[in-house]
């Protein structure tokens, strides 16, 4: 039976694809689970334009990302740290606190599992940290901690 996936399915395949599976695995599991739906000639055709409208959808998002990887670039977040006498931090900078300063400071909102840390901020200094858009869009922050 001809199918078109509604979802990625694990070695079958991807969201959009059209297979051709036993007509037992489409019709008892794939279609009552809406993972998948016959691949009639006006199905194709509703596909084809909703590949064309994500391809478009995502095409956009592309853009915004890669124009907020310029922008993020040329930024440096301060932080404040309250330290003791020897110079050792109190708490350190969380993924929480980067959000947090970058949405305030450039009014781009990123989510925490976007950041990646090499290491914990907790000393005073300059750090260099990657923030990742997508698999070809990352770009460097830079964050400099001072003490309070």
């Amino acid at each position: 039976m001809k199918i078109i996936l509604l979802e990625n399915i694990p070695k079958l395949g991807k969201k959009y694809d059209i297979k051709n599976v036993s007509d037992g695995y489409a019709l008892n599991f794939l279609i009552p689970k809406k993972l998948a739906v016959a691949a009639t000639s006006q199905k194709i055709k509703e596909i084809e334009n909703l590949k064309k409208q994500e391809e478009l959808k995502n095409q956009k998002i592309q853009a915004l990302f890669k124009e907020w990887a310029e922008k993020i670039k040329n930024t440096t977040l301060d932080f404040r740290l309250k330290t003791d006498k020897s110079g050792k931090t109190f708490g350190s900078v969380t993924k929480e606190d980067i959000v947090k300063q970058l949405e305030k400071t450039s009014g781009i909102k990123i989510e925490e599992k976007q950041i990646i840390l090499d290491e914990h901020i907790k000393k005073v200094g300059d750090y260099v940290i990657k923030i990742k858009f997508s698999p070809e869009i990352e770009t460097e922050l830079k964050i400099h901690v001072l003490s309070e």
